[in-house]
């Protein structure tokens, strides 16, 4: 498939977009619901429902490295993309359907597995399809369209609650569980327009060399800043004691709104100045939405850290995809995205549990996750910016 001339983003990137966008409005749909569903029908303890959070991430994860690795030696990326996608859909499909807890955990469990599988052979097509001077712009181009849905899904789940309202609480929850599954496939049908670029996937090389010295680095630095990378979960919680009930939701929206509208920006930015100094740029606003959070007790925190949050979100989804496809070696840009996202994504859930127990066990409540949080994020910005090299075919000077 030839690459875009003129600053167009490809047709692939383009599709693949609108796949991200139906997707997670219907994954956004479920997920405000998914506890009180599990909670107040099929009566599962907290307990059960922060266990499935936390196992699904871990599946998301393991499963991300093996897809990057299949994609790679199997030179096969829009099945995998394809099979990821259907798995969560069918999946879905049942969800209206669950009887108990135990069957409805495991039917979210295997949702959670094509998430995995379609995320770095996604990613891969997407750098195969597009120019270096533009990768920022095409991976901040998906998220944005993924963060759009991540705000329709929860408007749309909204209007069906106030609009079902009649209903039963059980029959509300299992009609907008049916509602979602529509978008979920519609998402799919755009894959079947996805072209494989085979030139690329015939230049796929021995994986042996496929950790350089900069990539390890990078995956380094990377994975001691998400020991530190506290979920959104926290800064919810810290919200509510600065801010009445109602207006929580309003500024977590702040935080959807600015990561979906800066994410092509942020993209774009990476074009210009390189990944590294933009990963550097969003530790800072980690570390900066952190510290406004633990020590400043306007109700104005709240609103302010979200925003600088979602600037670090639009950032954090971007710039990294686009350092390893500048730098892996041997086109192998499914495995590296994959050994990436991986390796991140399980030190998420040890760094969550210490947040937790910090939150808890401490005299300082807040503060103490969160200050832990933004040193780590300090000690990520020094190390990135005196160990880990910028991409070598990074050429500023060309980016119009």
């Amino acid at each position: 498939m030839a690459k875009p001339r003129n600053g167009k983003l490809s047709t692939n990137t383009k599709l693949l977009g609108a796949v991200s966008l139906l997707s997670d409005a219907s994954s956004e749909m479920l997920e405000p619901i998914i506890p009180l569903f599990m909670v107040n029908v099929l009566g599962a303890s907290a307990l059960v429902v922060g266990l499935l959070e936390g196992i699904s991430e871990i599946v998301v994860a393991i499963m991300r490295f093996l897809s990057g690795w299949m994609s790679d030696t199997y030179k096969s990326r829009k099945k995998l993309v394809l099979f990821g996608y259907s798995l969560s859909a069918v999946m879905k499909a049942f969800f209206p359907f669950s009887n108990s807890w135990p069957q409805f955990f495991t039917l979210k469990t295997v949702e959670r597995v094509g998430k995995g599988i379609r995320t770095p052979p996604r990613d891969a097509m997407i750098g195969e399809s597009e120019p270096g001077s533009q990768l920022g712009r095409a991976f901040g181009f998906r998220k944005m369209m993924d963060s759009a849905g991540a705000i329709i899904g929860p408007l749309l789940a909204a209007l069906f609650l106030a609009f079902f309202s009649g209903m039963g609480e059980d029959a509300i929850y299992r009609t907008i569980f049916m509602i979602a599954v529509i978008p979920a496939f519609l998402g799919v049908l755009f894959i079947f327009f996805v072209k494989e670029n085979e030139k690329k996937l015939e230049r796929i090389r021995d994986g042996k060399n496929l950790f350089n010295g900069e990539l390890k680095g990078f995956i380094l630095v990377a994975a001691l800043f998400s020991i530190g990378q506290i979920g959104t979960a926290f800064f919810i919680l810290r919200s509510n004691e600065l801010l009445p009930l109602v207006m929580i939701p309003i500024a977590y929206l702040a935080y959807n709104v600015i990561y979906a509208t800066m994410a092509i920006p942020m993209g774009v930015l990476t074009d210009r100045v390189g990944p590294k100094r933009m990963m550097i740029a969003a530790y800072c606003f980690f570390a900066s939405a952190s510290l406004v959070f633990a020590f400043t007790n306007s109700p104005l925190t709240a609103f302010v850290g979200f925003a600088v949050l979602g600037l670090f979100i639009a950032i954090i989804e971007t710039t990294p995809r686009v350092y390893i496809v500048e730098t892996v070696k041997g086109h192998r840009y499914a495995s590296a995205i994959g050994a990436y996202q991986g390796i991140t994504g399980v030190l998420l859930l040890p760094a969550n549990i210490i947040a937790g127990l910090l939150w808890n066990v401490m005299l300082f409540g807040a503060h103490a996750p969160l200050v832990l949080s933004a040193l780590i994020a300090g000690a990520s910005v020094l190390l990135m910016e005196f160990y880990v090299k910028d991409g070598k075919r990074w050429q500023v000077s060309k980016v119009p």
